[in-house]
């Protein structure tokens, strides 16, 4: 087993057109070098292209024309926020404009007499309660 074949031989593979020097380092340098660079440059690249569609699709969004639902919303809503209107006749509820209810509010607010509860009160917890503390009813 220890000779080997006449065609796996160092002088054989040589006559055959084998290479069998030393590699070249400045080659395999250069070429490292240069994939490096041009990994680089693509990298950089694809980042501008990237940036400039992002910008490009920003500024058409900005520069798109509201659309007519949207306008139609916004008058119903500064109607709505603008003026007076019945909510619910039977209960009395009525729909002031907002300027008018932040009026109101200052005058009573004047007044010393507001209409909605301004003390501060104890939270009630449900332990204090006497109804969360009963005991189950048993069957």
């Amino acid at each position: 087993m220890s000779s080997q074949n006449e065609s796996t031989k160092p002088q054989a593979l040589a006559d055959q057109g084998y290479d069998r020097g030393d590699p070249q380092i400045f080659g395999v340098i250069a070429t490292t070098i240069g994939i490096i660079v041009v990994l680089v440059v693509v990298g950089i690249g694809v980042e501008y292209y990237f940036d400039s569609y992002r910008d490009r699709v920003i500024e058409e969004l900005q520069l798109e024309p509201v659309s007519q639902d949207l306008l139609d919303l916004r008058a119903k809503e500064d109607k709505e926020l603008s003026t007076y209107a019945v909510a619910d006749k039977a209960a009395g509820i009525y729909r002031l404009p907002v300027s008018r209810a932040m009026d109101l509010v200052i005058n009573e607010s004047k007044e010393g007499k507001p209409k909605y509860p301004v003390t501060p009160y104890i939270v009630k917890k449900a332990e204090d309660d006497p109804a969360a503390t009963a005991a189950p009813a048993t069957k």
